[in-house]
Protein backbone atom coordinates (compact mmCIF):
# COMPACT_ATOMS: atom_id res chain seq x y z
CA UNK A 1 0.00 0.00 0.00
CA UNK A 2 1.37 3.25 -1.06
CA UNK A 3 2.07 5.63 1.86
CA UNK A 4 1.13 8.95 1.60
CA UNK A 5 3.34 11.60 3.48
CA UNK A 6 3.75 15.53 3.52
CA UNK A 7 5.85 17.97 4.89
CA UNK A 8 4.52 20.52 7.32
CA UNK A 9 7.47 22.70 6.97
CA UNK A 10 6.26 22.67 3.13
CA UNK A 11 2.42 23.34 3.72
CA UNK A 12 3.54 26.23 6.23
CA UNK A 13 6.01 27.53 4.03
CA UNK A 14 3.10 27.04 0.61
CA UNK A 15 0.75 28.68 2.86
CA UNK A 16 2.81 31.38 3.07
CA UNK A 17 3.92 31.49 -0.27
CA UNK A 18 -0.14 31.95 -1.69
CA UNK A 19 -0.88 35.46 0.41
CA UNK A 20 2.59 36.47 -0.80
CA UNK A 21 2.17 35.65 -4.29
CA UNK A 22 -0.77 37.52 -4.29
CA UNK A 23 0.54 40.74 -2.90
CA UNK A 24 3.77 40.62 -4.96
CA UNK A 25 1.13 40.38 -8.26
CA UNK A 26 -0.42 43.62 -6.60
CA UNK A 27 2.75 45.50 -5.90
CA UNK A 28 3.83 44.64 -9.50
CA UNK A 29 0.32 46.57 -10.72
CA UNK A 30 0.71 49.48 -8.66
CA UNK A 31 4.79 49.56 -9.39
CA UNK A 32 3.87 49.33 -13.24
CA UNK A 33 1.61 52.03 -12.95
CA UNK A 34 4.39 53.98 -10.60
CA UNK A 35 6.40 53.44 -13.20
CA UNK A 36 4.78 54.79 -15.95
CA UNK A 37 3.69 58.19 -14.38
CA UNK A 38 7.37 58.66 -13.94
CA UNK A 39 8.33 58.28 -17.60
CA UNK A 40 5.37 60.53 -18.41
CA UNK A 41 6.22 62.99 -16.31
CA UNK A 42 9.73 62.86 -17.21
CA UNK A 43 9.70 63.27 -21.03
CA UNK A 44 6.37 65.66 -20.65
CA UNK A 45 8.70 68.27 -19.31
CA UNK A 46 10.48 67.48 -22.76
CA UNK A 47 7.95 68.22 -24.91
CA UNK A 48 6.59 71.06 -22.63
CA UNK A 49 9.84 72.86 -22.99
CA UNK A 50 9.84 72.24 -27.06
CA UNK A 51 6.53 73.71 -27.17
CA UNK A 52 7.36 76.51 -25.60
CA UNK A 53 10.76 77.27 -27.40
CA UNK A 54 8.76 76.75 -30.49
CA UNK A 55 5.76 79.36 -29.37
CA UNK A 56 8.31 81.92 -28.49
CA UNK A 57 9.42 82.18 -32.14
CA UNK A 58 6.13 83.32 -33.35
CA UNK A 59 5.56 86.55 -34.43
CA UNK A 60 3.45 88.30 -37.23
CA UNK A 61 5.02 90.73 -39.18
CA UNK A 62 3.30 92.76 -42.02
CA UNK A 63 0.08 90.78 -41.50
CA UNK A 64 2.06 87.66 -41.61
CA UNK A 65 2.62 84.82 -39.05
CA UNK A 66 6.14 83.72 -39.33
CA UNK A 67 7.88 81.16 -36.92
CA UNK A 68 11.47 79.30 -36.52
CA UNK A 69 11.47 76.68 -35.44
CA UNK A 70 14.75 76.36 -33.57
CA UNK A 71 17.07 73.35 -33.86
CA UNK A 72 16.94 72.92 -30.08
CA UNK A 73 13.40 72.87 -29.48
CA UNK A 74 13.59 69.63 -31.32
CA UNK A 75 16.59 68.21 -30.11
CA UNK A 76 16.90 67.70 -26.88
CA UNK A 77 15.01 64.52 -26.94
CA UNK A 78 17.07 61.41 -26.84
CA UNK A 79 17.62 60.11 -30.45
CA UNK A 80 19.30 56.29 -28.70
CA UNK A 81 16.34 54.91 -28.76
CA UNK A 82 15.03 55.56 -31.97
CA UNK A 83 12.14 57.86 -31.37
CA UNK A 84 10.78 60.03 -34.02
CA UNK A 85 9.38 63.46 -33.54
CA UNK A 86 6.87 65.33 -35.20
CA UNK A 87 5.64 69.21 -34.84
CA UNK A 88 2.91 71.72 -36.68
CA UNK A 89 2.17 75.15 -36.01
CA UNK A 90 -1.76 76.20 -37.17
CA UNK A 91 -3.28 79.39 -37.94
CA UNK A 92 -6.28 80.19 -36.71
CA UNK A 93 -9.06 78.22 -38.64
CA UNK A 94 -6.80 75.19 -38.84
CA UNK A 95 -4.56 76.57 -41.58
CA UNK A 96 -1.01 74.67 -41.79
CA UNK A 97 1.97 77.32 -41.45
CA UNK A 98 4.27 74.71 -40.66
CA UNK A 99 5.13 71.10 -39.95
CA UNK A 100 2.93 68.05 -40.58
CA UNK A 101 -0.30 68.56 -42.10
CA UNK A 102 -1.57 65.00 -41.00
CA UNK A 103 -1.08 65.40 -37.27
CA UNK A 104 -3.95 64.50 -35.54
CA UNK A 105 -5.62 67.27 -34.28
CA UNK A 106 -5.93 67.79 -30.14
CA UNK A 107 -9.67 67.08 -28.69
CA UNK A 108 -12.04 69.44 -28.85
CA UNK A 109 -12.24 70.24 -25.23
CA UNK A 110 -8.73 71.41 -24.26
CA UNK A 111 -9.08 74.46 -26.78
CA UNK A 112 -8.45 78.17 -25.19
CA UNK A 113 -7.77 76.55 -22.25
CA UNK A 114 -3.92 78.98 -22.21
CA UNK A 115 -1.83 76.41 -20.85
CA UNK A 116 -0.06 73.42 -22.00
CA UNK A 117 -2.30 69.66 -22.36
CA UNK A 118 -1.34 66.30 -23.32
CA UNK A 119 -2.81 63.74 -24.92
CA UNK A 120 -2.41 60.45 -26.69
CA UNK A 121 -3.11 59.45 -30.28
CA UNK A 122 -1.98 57.08 -33.25
CA UNK A 123 0.08 58.20 -35.89
CA UNK A 124 1.14 56.22 -39.12
CA UNK A 125 0.11 52.89 -36.82
CA UNK A 126 1.90 54.15 -34.20
CA UNK A 127 1.58 55.45 -30.32
CA UNK A 128 2.66 59.30 -30.08
CA UNK A 129 2.52 61.23 -26.96
CA UNK A 130 1.68 65.02 -28.26
CA UNK A 131 1.76 68.13 -25.85
CA UNK A 132 -0.21 70.84 -27.20
CA UNK A 133 -0.76 74.66 -26.30
CA UNK A 134 -3.32 77.27 -28.00
CA UNK A 135 -1.98 80.35 -28.49
CA UNK A 136 -3.70 83.95 -29.01
CA UNK A 137 -2.61 86.41 -31.21
CA UNK A 138 -3.83 89.78 -31.16
CA UNK A 139 -2.52 91.31 -34.54
CA UNK A 140 -4.83 93.10 -35.97
CA UNK A 141 -4.99 91.51 -39.47
CA UNK A 142 -4.55 87.66 -37.71
CA UNK A 143 -6.55 87.34 -34.82
CA UNK A 144 -7.54 83.88 -32.97
CA UNK A 145 -5.79 81.10 -31.29
CA UNK A 146 -2.57 79.66 -32.94
CA UNK A 147 -1.97 75.85 -32.56
CA UNK A 148 1.71 74.41 -31.91
CA UNK A 149 1.94 70.85 -30.97
CA UNK A 150 4.89 68.62 -31.06
CA UNK A 151 4.16 65.17 -30.75
CA UNK A 152 7.16 62.54 -29.87
CA UNK A 153 6.89 57.99 -30.02
CA UNK A 154 7.02 56.26 -27.22
CA UNK A 155 10.10 54.21 -27.35
CA UNK A 156 12.27 56.04 -24.63
CA UNK A 157 8.69 55.78 -22.34
CA UNK A 158 8.51 52.80 -21.98
CA UNK A 159 12.17 52.04 -21.92
CA UNK A 160 12.19 53.94 -18.72
CA UNK A 161 9.35 52.54 -17.34
CA UNK A 162 10.47 48.85 -17.90
CA UNK A 163 14.01 50.18 -16.23
CA UNK A 164 11.96 51.49 -13.06
CA UNK A 165 10.13 48.57 -12.81
CA UNK A 166 12.58 46.22 -13.43
CA UNK A 167 15.01 48.17 -10.73
CA UNK A 168 12.07 47.72 -8.30
CA UNK A 169 11.17 44.26 -8.63
CA UNK A 170 14.83 42.99 -8.56
CA UNK A 171 14.43 44.04 -4.76
CA UNK A 172 11.69 43.15 -3.96
CA UNK A 173 12.45 39.43 -5.45
CA UNK A 174 15.38 39.70 -3.35
CA UNK A 175 13.53 40.82 -0.09
CA UNK A 176 10.89 38.08 -0.72
CA UNK A 177 13.94 35.74 -1.37
CA UNK A 178 15.42 36.56 2.21
CA UNK A 179 11.80 36.22 3.89
CA UNK A 180 11.38 32.89 2.86
CA UNK A 181 14.83 32.14 4.30
CA UNK A 182 14.12 33.91 6.89
CA UNK A 183 10.95 32.28 7.59
CA UNK A 184 12.78 28.53 6.53
CA UNK A 185 14.55 29.36 9.39
CA UNK A 186 12.64 30.15 11.87
CA UNK A 187 10.00 27.33 11.25
CA UNK A 188 13.12 25.03 11.36
CA UNK A 189 13.66 26.45 14.78
CA UNK A 190 10.07 26.62 15.39
CA UNK A 191 10.06 22.70 14.87
CA UNK A 192 12.49 21.55 17.32
CA UNK A 193 10.02 21.15 20.35
CA UNK A 194 7.85 18.75 18.35
CA UNK A 195 11.41 17.14 16.89
CA UNK A 196 11.84 16.58 20.86
CA UNK A 197 8.76 15.28 21.49
CA UNK A 198 8.86 12.81 19.18
CA UNK A 199 12.61 11.86 20.16
CA UNK A 200 11.34 11.72 23.31
CA UNK A 201 8.49 9.27 22.82
CA UNK A 202 11.21 7.28 20.53
CA UNK A 203 13.72 6.36 23.60
CA UNK A 204 11.11 5.45 25.57
CA UNK A 205 10.88 1.56 26.67
CA UNK A 206 7.88 0.12 25.17
CA UNK A 207 6.33 -1.06 28.10
CA UNK A 208 6.40 2.49 29.56
CA UNK A 209 3.06 4.25 30.03
CA UNK A 210 4.05 7.21 32.32
CA UNK A 211 2.99 10.75 31.45
CA UNK A 212 4.93 13.30 29.14
CA UNK A 213 5.85 16.66 31.29
CA UNK A 214 3.34 18.84 29.76
CA UNK A 215 5.34 22.08 31.62
CA UNK A 216 8.42 21.90 29.35
CA UNK A 217 6.44 22.06 25.84
CA UNK A 218 5.11 25.12 24.32
CA UNK A 219 1.65 26.38 24.92
CA UNK A 220 0.84 24.95 21.41
CA UNK A 221 1.97 21.47 22.07
CA UNK A 222 0.01 21.42 25.56
CA UNK A 223 -3.23 19.94 24.02
CA UNK A 224 -1.13 17.40 22.01
CA UNK A 225 0.62 15.94 25.25
CA UNK A 226 -1.89 15.90 27.08
CA UNK A 227 -4.42 14.29 24.63
CA UNK A 228 -1.07 11.54 24.17
CA UNK A 229 -1.02 11.29 28.40
CA UNK A 230 -4.78 10.66 28.39
CA UNK A 231 -4.38 7.82 26.06
CA UNK A 232 -1.80 6.58 27.95
CA UNK A 233 -3.69 6.43 30.84
CA UNK A 234 -6.75 4.77 29.45
CA UNK A 235 -3.83 2.07 27.87
CA UNK A 236 -2.19 1.72 31.38
CA UNK A 237 -5.98 1.12 32.74
CA UNK A 238 -6.89 -1.40 29.53
CA UNK A 239 -3.32 -3.07 29.94
CA UNK A 240 -4.02 -3.34 34.38
CA UNK A 241 -7.76 -4.68 33.54
CA UNK A 242 -5.72 -7.06 31.26
CA UNK A 243 -3.63 -8.42 33.48
CA UNK A 244 -6.05 -8.46 36.53
CA UNK A 245 -8.98 -10.21 34.77
CA UNK A 246 -5.56 -12.68 33.30
CA UNK A 247 -4.31 -13.40 37.02
CA UNK A 248 -8.41 -13.43 38.02
CA UNK A 249 -9.35 -16.20 35.22
CA UNK A 250 -5.67 -18.79 36.00
CA UNK A 251 -6.52 -18.19 39.56
CA UNK A 252 -10.40 -19.17 39.25
CA UNK A 253 -10.25 -21.85 36.55
CA UNK A 254 -7.38 -23.67 38.30
CA UNK A 255 -9.59 -25.31 40.83
CA UNK A 256 -12.34 -26.23 38.58
CA UNK A 257 -10.47 -27.50 35.85
CA UNK A 258 -8.74 -30.02 38.13
CA UNK A 259 -11.46 -31.19 39.47
CA UNK A 260 -13.43 -31.77 36.11
CA UNK A 261 -10.31 -33.33 35.01
CA UNK A 262 -10.15 -35.57 38.34
CA UNK A 263 -13.79 -36.56 37.74
CA UNK A 264 -13.22 -37.69 33.89
CA UNK A 265 -10.49 -40.01 35.37
CA UNK A 266 -12.56 -41.20 38.26
CA UNK A 267 -15.27 -42.01 35.99
CA UNK A 268 -13.01 -43.53 33.08
CA UNK A 269 -12.01 -45.77 36.20
CA UNK A 270 -16.01 -46.87 36.70
CA UNK A 271 -17.32 -49.76 35.96
CA UNK A 272 -20.59 -49.81 37.50
CA UNK A 273 -23.54 -47.73 35.75
CA UNK A 274 -24.97 -46.65 38.55
CA UNK A 275 -21.62 -45.24 40.23
CA UNK A 276 -20.67 -43.74 36.28
CA UNK A 277 -24.09 -42.07 36.17
CA UNK A 278 -23.57 -40.24 39.72
CA UNK A 279 -19.97 -39.38 38.58
CA UNK A 280 -21.02 -37.73 35.12
CA UNK A 281 -23.90 -35.77 36.67
CA UNK A 282 -21.74 -34.22 39.16
CA UNK A 283 -19.08 -33.69 36.07
CA UNK A 284 -22.17 -31.98 34.07
CA UNK A 285 -23.14 -30.00 37.26
CA UNK A 286 -19.21 -28.96 37.48
CA UNK A 287 -19.21 -27.94 34.00
CA UNK A 288 -22.09 -25.77 34.58
CA UNK A 289 -20.28 -23.92 36.73
CA UNK A 290 -17.18 -23.36 35.07
CA UNK A 291 -19.01 -22.14 31.98
CA UNK A 292 -20.66 -19.59 34.04
CA UNK A 293 -17.13 -19.00 35.61
CA UNK A 294 -15.65 -18.60 32.35
CA UNK A 295 -18.57 -16.23 31.13
CA UNK A 296 -18.64 -13.64 33.64
CA UNK A 297 -14.82 -13.49 33.71
CA UNK A 298 -15.41 -12.16 29.96
CA UNK A 299 -18.52 -9.92 30.95
CA UNK A 300 -15.95 -8.19 33.25
CA UNK A 301 -13.33 -8.61 30.56
CA UNK A 302 -16.11 -6.83 28.10
CA UNK A 303 -16.19 -3.54 30.47
CA UNK A 304 -14.07 -0.79 30.11
CA UNK A 305 -11.75 0.48 33.04
CA UNK A 306 -12.29 4.20 32.13
CA UNK A 307 -15.92 4.50 30.20
CA UNK A 308 -15.95 8.56 30.28
CA UNK A 309 -14.91 9.13 26.52
CA UNK A 310 -17.45 6.41 25.18
CA UNK A 311 -20.50 7.96 23.71
CA UNK A 312 -23.83 6.50 25.06
CA UNK A 313 -26.89 6.44 23.23
CA UNK A 314 -30.87 6.49 24.34
CA UNK A 315 -32.08 3.00 25.80
CA UNK A 316 -35.69 2.38 27.31
CA UNK A 317 -34.88 1.03 30.69
CA UNK A 318 -38.41 -0.41 31.09
CA UNK A 319 -37.95 -2.54 27.65
CA UNK A 320 -35.54 -3.93 28.59
CA UNK A 321 -36.41 -5.05 32.21
CA UNK A 322 -39.04 -6.78 30.81
CA UNK A 323 -36.87 -8.46 28.05
CA UNK A 324 -34.75 -9.33 30.83
CA UNK A 325 -37.72 -10.53 32.86
CA UNK A 326 -39.03 -12.73 29.92
CA UNK A 327 -35.20 -14.29 29.20
CA UNK A 328 -34.68 -15.36 33.07
CA UNK A 329 -38.45 -16.73 33.41
CA UNK A 330 -37.81 -20.23 32.75
CA UNK A 331 -34.64 -20.32 35.39
CA UNK A 332 -37.50 -19.00 37.57
CA UNK A 333 -39.88 -21.27 36.99
CA UNK A 334 -37.14 -24.03 37.27
CA UNK A 335 -36.89 -23.27 40.72
CA UNK A 336 -40.62 -22.95 41.40
CA UNK A 337 -40.18 -19.34 42.13
CA UNK A 338 -42.47 -16.18 40.91
CA UNK A 339 -40.43 -13.95 38.96
CA UNK A 340 -42.52 -10.47 38.86
CA UNK A 341 -42.05 -7.11 37.07
CA UNK A 342 -43.61 -3.71 38.68
CA UNK A 343 -43.00 -0.72 36.94
CA UNK A 344 -44.55 2.24 38.21
CA UNK A 345 -43.56 4.22 34.88
CA UNK A 346 -44.46 3.54 30.84
CA UNK A 347 -41.05 4.18 30.07
CA UNK A 348 -37.67 5.60 31.47
CA UNK A 349 -35.26 6.55 29.14
CA UNK A 350 -31.45 6.82 30.06
CA UNK A 351 -27.82 6.88 28.44
CA UNK A 352 -25.37 4.83 28.35
CA UNK A 353 -24.28 1.56 26.73
CA UNK A 354 -26.34 -1.18 25.99
CA UNK A 355 -23.90 -4.09 26.84
CA UNK A 356 -23.17 -2.67 30.49
CA UNK A 357 -27.36 -1.94 31.48
CA UNK A 358 -28.24 -5.70 30.08
CA UNK A 359 -24.93 -6.98 32.21
CA UNK A 360 -26.38 -5.09 35.51
CA UNK A 361 -29.37 -6.73 34.68
CA UNK A 362 -28.57 -10.08 34.27
CA UNK A 363 -26.66 -10.31 37.12
CA UNK A 364 -28.90 -8.93 39.44
CA UNK A 365 -31.87 -11.28 38.58
CA UNK A 366 -29.29 -14.07 38.17
CA UNK A 367 -28.00 -13.59 41.62
CA UNK A 368 -32.14 -13.01 43.06
CA UNK A 369 -32.93 -16.00 41.93
CA UNK A 370 -29.51 -18.54 42.74
CA UNK A 371 -30.04 -17.25 46.36
CA UNK A 372 -33.77 -16.93 46.48
CA UNK A 373 -35.11 -20.65 47.91
CA UNK A 374 -37.88 -22.64 45.61
CA UNK A 375 -41.25 -21.22 45.88
CA UNK A 376 -40.04 -17.25 46.57
CA UNK A 377 -40.70 -13.99 45.16
CA UNK A 378 -38.18 -11.68 43.12
CA UNK A 379 -39.48 -8.43 41.68
CA UNK A 380 -37.98 -6.28 39.18
CA UNK A 381 -39.22 -2.49 39.49
CA UNK A 382 -38.47 0.87 38.22
CA UNK A 383 -39.63 4.32 39.65
CA UNK A 384 -39.47 7.70 39.37
CA UNK A 385 -36.70 9.79 41.47
CA UNK A 386 -35.65 13.21 41.75
CA UNK A 387 -32.95 13.59 38.39
CA UNK A 388 -33.57 9.92 36.93
CA UNK A 389 -35.09 6.83 37.68
CA UNK A 390 -34.47 4.12 40.58
CA UNK A 391 -34.04 0.39 39.34
CA UNK A 392 -34.76 -2.65 41.97
CA UNK A 393 -34.75 -6.06 42.50
CA UNK A 394 -36.14 -7.73 45.51
CA UNK A 395 -36.30 -10.70 46.83
CA UNK A 396 -37.00 -12.95 49.94
CA UNK A 397 -34.20 -14.77 50.42
CA UNK A 398 -31.15 -14.88 53.51
CA UNK A 399 -30.60 -11.52 52.27
CA UNK A 400 -27.37 -10.33 53.24
CA UNK A 401 -26.08 -8.70 56.27
CA UNK A 402 -25.06 -5.04 56.59
CA UNK A 403 -21.45 -5.90 57.87
CA UNK A 404 -20.67 -7.93 54.56
CA UNK A 405 -22.20 -5.25 52.16
CA UNK A 406 -19.29 -3.41 51.56
CA UNK A 407 -17.65 -6.25 50.53
CA UNK A 408 -19.91 -7.99 48.34
CA UNK A 409 -18.50 -5.93 45.44
CA UNK A 410 -15.32 -7.27 45.88
CA UNK A 411 -14.02 -9.68 43.24
CA UNK A 412 -14.22 -13.15 43.98
CA UNK A 413 -16.06 -12.45 47.59
CA UNK A 414 -18.68 -14.62 48.71
CA UNK A 415 -20.35 -13.83 51.84
CA UNK A 416 -20.04 -16.48 54.64
CA UNK A 417 -22.48 -19.92 54.90
CA UNK A 418 -23.80 -19.71 51.14
CA UNK A 419 -21.28 -21.58 50.17
CA UNK A 420 -23.10 -24.32 49.08
CA UNK A 421 -24.49 -21.73 46.24
CA UNK A 422 -22.94 -21.92 42.56
CA UNK A 423 -21.64 -18.71 42.59
CA UNK A 424 -18.17 -17.80 42.09
CA UNK A 425 -18.13 -13.91 43.57
CA UNK A 426 -18.50 -11.94 40.51
CA UNK A 427 -22.15 -11.17 40.16
CA UNK A 428 -22.21 -8.12 42.29
CA UNK A 429 -18.70 -6.91 41.15
CA UNK A 430 -19.77 -6.60 37.35
CA UNK A 431 -23.22 -5.16 39.14
CA UNK A 432 -20.74 -2.55 40.47
CA UNK A 433 -18.35 -2.00 37.29
CA UNK A 434 -21.42 -1.52 35.30
CA UNK A 435 -22.79 1.01 37.42
CA UNK A 436 -19.91 3.13 37.43
CA UNK A 437 -19.93 3.21 33.49
CA UNK A 438 -23.36 4.60 33.89
CA UNK A 439 -22.26 7.37 36.33
CA UNK A 440 -25.32 5.59 38.62
CA UNK A 441 -25.39 5.15 42.35
CA UNK A 442 -26.19 1.47 43.93
CA UNK A 443 -27.61 0.86 47.36
CA UNK A 444 -28.40 -2.68 49.59
CA UNK A 445 -31.19 -3.04 51.64
CA UNK A 446 -33.37 -5.43 53.85
CA UNK A 447 -36.44 -5.99 51.63
CA UNK A 448 -40.35 -5.55 52.97
CA UNK A 449 -41.05 -6.78 56.64
CA UNK A 450 -37.28 -6.84 56.50
CA UNK A 451 -36.73 -9.96 55.09
CA UNK A 452 -34.52 -10.77 52.28
CA UNK A 453 -32.31 -8.68 50.09
CA UNK A 454 -33.59 -4.91 48.31
CA UNK A 455 -30.97 -4.09 45.63
CA UNK A 456 -31.59 -0.31 44.47
CA UNK A 457 -29.65 1.44 41.50
CA UNK A 458 -29.93 5.33 41.16
CA UNK A 459 -29.62 5.63 36.69
CA UNK A 460 -29.79 9.48 35.61
CA UNK A 461 -32.23 10.58 32.85
CA UNK A 462 -31.60 11.22 29.31
CA UNK A 463 -33.90 14.19 29.94
CA UNK A 464 -36.00 15.71 32.79
CA UNK A 465 -39.07 14.09 32.86
CA UNK A 466 -39.31 13.13 36.51
CA UNK A 467 -39.33 16.08 38.77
Amino acid sequence: MKRHEFSLRLRIVGWLLVPLALMSLLSTWQTYDNAHLLANLAYDRTLQASVRSIAERVRVSDGQVQVDIPLAALEMFEPQFQDRVFYRVSLPRGRLLTGYADLPAPPPDQALRGEIFYFDAEYHGEPVRFAAFYQLLYDPVVQGPMLVQVGETLHSRQQLTHSILWDALSSRLALACLACLAALAALQRGMRPVLRLRDAILQRDATSLTPLPEHTVPSELSPLVAALNQYMHRLSAQRGLQQRFIADASHQLRTPLTLLNTQAEFALRQTDPVALREVVTALHAHTGQTIRLANQLLSLSRLEPDHSHLPGERLELVAMVRELALEMAPLARARQQDLALDAEVASAWIVGQALCVHELLVNLTDNAIRYTQPGGQITLGVTCAEGGWLLSVEDNGPGIAVSERERVFERFYRVLGQSQETGCGLGLAIVAECVQALHGQIQLSHGHQGAGLRVTVFLPAARPDCA
